[in-house]
């Protein structure tokens, strides 16, 4: 930037903000001085091929005939014939399926006896099978559920795992993990089953939140702990569970919520104490793990946790390989100890990492927070959520169930390259692609006063409108081809820092933001 000037003469400067927001939302360093490239709020995105922060897409129903009951768990089941049905449980004991992608569902549920859906699911040669804490676990092979027949010895914790040929579940003392026999589900007693007791391993006390396969060792996550174990010579199964052994601890993190785990190119990401990490850091790392993938959003991650309201049990995750996402959903449960559509969807880009090792947090995604999610084998991703119950929504579109998309960034404050010295905003302009007709309203801030002036323009087809209105408003909620538009906003204001953004409502059109300009005098010291 040129040397400022006096007051009296100084020149109009343009201020060059190129793809901003690019490097996520930080709310860290929300009230220090931040780069345009960091978002202090970010609502409803996502990064696009082109490396711009874009508006998500929404969620469209796929089912026309709608249970009453809401689908809080499921999965896609895989039979060897290559056939795939949709596998849902409901908030009032029953288990659904539907061969017709979710179109219509019908009955499933057959001896399993259960009082919430509350299950995690897994494909196991040509069946389901249903775990949940306290309960026996539940089979399906494509008529209806049953409890594995080994009814006196079965283990009933909270999580298992299929891998390795086996399943691998914990026990309702937390502390011991069982398998079953090669292939077989039902056998928990043979000389081919057998299980863990790692009372002893913890350091201090601990339960199993999760288990998991890496990099051909069998991964057991405690709330504070993470144990690797490996039989240290393979097998054509993978392991063998005679030889195990454990091979490596990490103390002092863990997994806190069973459902947070996902499987995102070659890695695997968990919600911890300490916020969002990742197994192969951790593994690569373990001199400093507390080193996480949400650093940048730690604080923000675990305030939305710790809440009273919300229950680690109806948390959800979903991992996107098509779309580079993952999504945590966290519900929350209203004072009738109801799920309400309240909470919050935590986004984060998955197609690379920052330089200090963190992940892209997309911030936060909200008109429609997910009780179940399903990533199908053709990448479709596919939610439900407790206002419309029983139905399932599909990724696509531009609207959220017929409902509008709220899509906002904001940029942290900047002294615009000229500390010290007053800045007079003269014009905003502002470069993006879409393809169809919206409003855009410009806002902007100055000196750490959280009172933001507003201007809006229209761009319509083909043109664009004069831009209307202007008002002061206190911090709130704002609420075919694609072609680049372009243009401007009268600016005003005075101050030695400025905080901006946009805000756009989305109803069925994509938008990309490519640039902002800001065009400012620079005046006397400040």
């Amino acid at each position: 930037m040129p040397t400022p000037r006096a007051h009296g003469g100084a020149a109009l400067q343009r201020i060059p903000l190129t793809v901003p927001g690019f490097m996520g939302l930080n709310k860290q360093s929300a009230n220090s001085l931040l780069g345009p490239e960091w978002a202090t709020r970010l609502d409803n995105a996502v990064i696009d091929s082109s490396n711009r922060v874009a508006c998500r897409k929404g969620w469209s129903d796929q089912t026309t005939s709608a249970n009453a009951d809401a689908f809080i768990s499921g999965v896609e089941y895989h039979k060897h014939d290559g056939t795939v049905q949709l596998v849902v449980a409901t908030d009032n004991a029953t288990i659904l399926k539907s061969t017709d992608d979710g179109a219509s569902f019908s009955a499933v549920t057959g001896t399993a006896v259960f009082t919430d859906g509350l299950w995690e699911w897994h494909n196991f040669g040509d069946k389901v099978i249903g775990v949940q804490d306290g309960k026996q676990p539940i089979v399906y092979s494509g008529s209806t559920f049953s409890h594995i027949s080994d009814t006196s010895n079965e283990p009933t914790g909270k999580c298992g795992l299929a891998a390795f040929g086996r399943l691998w579940i914990a026990d309702a003392d937390g502390n011991t993990l069982r398998y079953c026999g090669l292939l077989d589900e039902t056998d928990w007693s043979s000389a081919d089953s057998g299980s863990f007791d790692f009372k002893n391993v913890w350091e201090g006390t601990d339960t199993i939140e999760h288990v998991a396969a890496f990099n051909g060792t069998l991964v057991v996550f405690g709330k504070n702990n993470i144990l690797f174990l490996t039989d240290g010579q393979g097998s054509a199964l993978g392991v063998n569970p005679t030889q195990l052994y454990v091979v490596d601890t990490i103390r002092g993190t863990g997994c806190i919520a069973r459902d947070s785990v996902q499987h995102i190119e070659g890695d695997v990401w968990f919600l911890s104490r300490q916020g969002l990490m990742s197994l192969g850091r951790l593994i690569q790392e373990k001199s400093n793990p507390m080193q996480n993938l949400s650093v940048n959003v730690q604080d923000f991650i675990s305030d939305a946790y710790a809440d009273d309201a919300f229950d680690t049990t109806r948390l959800r995750s979903v991992y996107s390989p098509r779309n580079r996402f993952y999504l945590l959903s966290l519900p929350k449960e209203s004072a009738a100890g109801q799920l309400d559509e309240i909470g919050q969807v935590i986004a984060f880009d998955t197609r690379s990492r920052m330089q200090d090792g963190s992940a892209r947090c997309l911030g936060t995604w909200n008109g429609i927070i997910p009780t179940l999610f399903i990533n199908r084998v053709n990448d479709d991703v596919l939610c439900a959520h407790h206002t419309t119950d029983g139905e399932l929504f599909k990724y696509e579109g531009y609207v959220d169930d017929a409902a509008n998309i709220a899509f906002e960034y904001r940029s942290g404050w900047t002294d615009l390259g000229g500390q010290g010295f007053l800045k007079m905003l003269k014009r905003m302009n502002i470069v993006f692609f879409t393809d169809g007709a919206m409003t855009v309203n410009f806002k902007w801030a100055w000196d750490f006063l959280d009172t933001y002036t507003t201007r809006a323009k229209t761009f319509v087809s083909g043109g664009i409108s004069a831009e209307w209105g202007i008002a002061e408003f206190g911090v709130g909620e704002y609420s075919g081809g694609v072609g680049l538009n372009d243009g401007k906003v009268q600016g005003n204001g005075n101050g030695e820092y400025i905080k901006f953004g946009i805000s756009v409502t989305i109803n069925g059109n994509q938008f990309s933001l490519q640039q902002l300009d800001l065009y400012a005098r620079i005046g006397r010291y400040a």
